[in-house]
């Protein structure tokens, strides 16, 4: 069974980091960087972000968690190499982690990993009370995803399969 995944969004978006933080000191972009000027944000993404979400792929259901919604599909899906996916609507939701009611909605009684870099206690306690298998990863809005995280979303993945 392949569970869902969510992903936040541009300046939440867990596979994408801000721009200054991909930066040398120099004030020069890395070279595994690309910057891409996405409505008012200055998004950096990296080529392995896109290799990484491809492998997910077969573990995983993909789905926009971003408060970009359905613009996710238009203005990030090209760049990081996916087709369209399923986008979450919010409502404002109360507690810290505000995207939490509408994605407990979505998800229902599923087995799935969330990473987005506004998780918080709210969240975190309420995947740790599930019964279904549930990986929350809190990322930097700094740094977005890392290899780290996409070792233990492949390993929950794997997991959730069962032995070969």
């Amino acid at each position: 069974m392949r569970q869902t995944e969510f992903h936040g969004g541009p300046t939440t978006l867990s596979t994408l980091g801000h721009r200054w933080c991909a930066q040398s000191f120099r004030g020069r972009t890395a070279p595994w960087f690309r910057p891409r000027d996405i409505g008012n944000y200055e998004v950096v993404w990296s080529a392995n972000h896109r290799e990484w979400l491809g492998e997910l792929t077969e573990f995983y259901e993909l789905v926009w968690a971003t408060t970009w919604e359905h613009s996710a599909n238009e203005s990030m899906a090209p760049i990081l190499g996916l087709p369209e996916l399923p986008v979450i609507e919010f409502e404002r939701g109360s507690g810290d982690t505000w995207k939490l009611e509408s994605v407990r909605s979505f998800v229902t009684d599923r087995p799935f990993a969330w990473i987005d870099d506004d998780l918080f206690l709210d969240a975190f306690s309420w995947a740790r009370n599930r019964d279904a298998p549930t990986l929350l990863l809190r990322t930097s809005s700094s740094v977005g995803m890392t290899l780290e995280h996409h070792e233990a979303l492949l390993a929950f993945g794997k997991g959730l399969l069962g032995p070969d």
